[in-house]
C-alpha cells in the first residue's frame, strides 16, 4: 500500500483533576522540534495495558504538572491531522533522569479504566421486605378493688394502679440488600449489559459470536468485570482493550478495517515460528508506524514472502523519538 512516511507529527495531552491541560507537540521542525518517545502495545488479552510515554529536558514546571491518576491522550500521525493511539491514566512516572546532555522523563500510563477495582458490592439492589416484629407496650394499668381472703375472711382490697408491659405483634418493612437474579431464558447480551450498567463499566461495542439464553436462574455475585469475562466466554467472543475502550467483539466477523500490506511497506521479511502448528502458525511483520493498526485489523498480505488474509492478534507502536514503527502478529484468517 506503500506507507507515506514523512511529516511524523506526535500529541501528547495531559489533563489534571482540576481540567487543566498540558500539550506537548512534536512535527520536528525547529518551532516543535520536541522528541516524544512512545511505546503503546495492543493485544486481545482482557487486561488493560500499561504503555509509556517518554518526554525530554522538560522544565521544573511542566514536569511538576505530572500526578498519579491524571488522563493522558496520546496522538500520531504522518502529517497534521491527529489520529489517536490510546488514552488512559497515569500510573506512574519516574524521577528525571540525565545522561550527562539531556535530561528524559518516563510516564506509564495504564490504558482505558481498570475496571478490575469495581467492588462486588457494587451488584446488590436494594430490595423492600415485610418482616414480623414484636415489640413491648407499656400500659398503666388502673387501681381497682379485688376480692381476696384476708385471715379466713373475704373482702374487697383496693389494689393501686401499676405499669405493665405486653408484647404486642407488629409487621413492618426492611429494606435489604441483595445479588441480582436473572431470570432463566435471558439471553447473555442482556445479563452483560445489565451487569455492566449496575457497576458503571462502559463497553464501547457489544458485538457477540453468540448469544444463548441462560438455562438456570442466574444470581450476579462475585466481581463485575470477572463476571463479564465468564460470560463472554460461553459466547465464544473476544474481551479486549481498543485505545483504551473496552470492546467485546465476534472474533470471527468480518473486520472492519482492512489494510493492504506488500513489500514496499514492510521494514524486513516476516518472520514465523516454526514450532507452530499449521493452522495456528503466527506472523510477526514490521512496518513503519500506522495508526489505524489495531486488534483484529484484517490484513491482505501482498508480499512476496507472504500472501494471503490474516488478522492481527496483538502488536506493538514504538518511536524512539525519530523512528516510529508498527509491529504485528498475525494469525490466518
Amino acid at each position: 500500500m506503500a506507507i507515506v512516511t514523512k511529516d511524523f507529527h506526535v500529541w501528547f495531552e495531559v489533563i489534571n483533576k482540576k481540567g487543566q491541560k498540558l500539550t506537548f507537540f512534536n512535527n520536528e521542525t525547529p518551532e516543535h522540534n520536541f522528541p516524544i518517545a512512545f511505546e503503546v502495545n495492543f493485544s486481545d488479552s482482557p487486561t488493560p495495558s500499561v504503555n509509556t510515554v517518554t518526554l525530554y529536558n522538560l522544565s521544573k514546571s511542566h514536569s511538576d504538572f505530572f500526578e498519579k491518576d491524571e488522563k493522558v491522550y496520546l496522538y500520531a500521525n504522518w502529517g497534521p491531522h491527529k489520529k489517536l493511539i490510546s488514552e488512559g491514566f497515569i500510573t506512574k512516572f519516574d524521577v528525571a533522569q540525565h545522561d550527562g546532555t539531556t535530561d528524559s522523563k518516563v510516564i506509564n500510563f495504564t490504558e482505558g479504566t481498570d475496571y478490575n477495582n469495581v467492588k462486588a458490592n457494587s451488584l446488590k439492589v436494594e430490595k423492600k421486605k415485610e418482616v414480623k416484629r414484636s415489640k413491648l407496650v407499656e400500659a398503666t394499668k388502673p387501681g381497682h378493688y379485688e376480692n381476696k381472703i384476708v385471715n379466713h375472711h373475704r373482702k374487697q382490697v383496693w389494689v393501686p394502679a401499676k405499669k405493665v408491659s405486653h408484647r404486642v405483634k407488629t409487621r413492618e418493612t426492611k429494606v435489604i440488600r441483595s445479588n441480582k437474579v436473572y431470570r432463566k431464558g435471558t439471553s447473555y447480551e442482556a445479563v452483560i449489559k445489565g451487569i455492566a450498567a449496575q457497576c458503571g463499566i462502559k463497553i464501547s461495542k457489544l458485538q457477540l459470536h453468540k448469544n444463548p439464553v441462560l438455562k438456570h436462574a442466574y444470581t450476579a455475585k462475585g466481581k463485575p468485570l470477572t463476571l463479564i469475562k465468564q460470560l463472554v466466554v460461553h459466547t465464544e467472543s473476544s474481551f479486549t482493550y481498543v485505545k483504551g475502550r473496552l470492546e467485546i467483539v465476534d472474533p470471527k466477523s468480518e473486520k472492519r478495517t482492512w489494510i493492504d500490506i506488500d513489500d514496499q511497506d514492510l521494514v524486513q521479511p516476516p518472520s514465523t515460528n516454526s514450532a507452530d502448528s499449521t493452522k495456528k502458525k503466527t506472523w510477526e511483520i514490521t512496518l513503519p508506524f500506522v495508526p489505524e493498526m489495531v486488534i483484529n485489523t484484517g490484513i491482505n498480505m501482498k508480499s512476496h514472502y507472504l500472501k494471503g488474509r490474516f488478522y492481527v492478534k496483538s502488536g506493538q507502536h514504538t518511536s524512539d523519538g525519530e523512528n516510529p514503527q508498527t509491529q504485528c502478529s498475525l494469525l490466518p484468517m
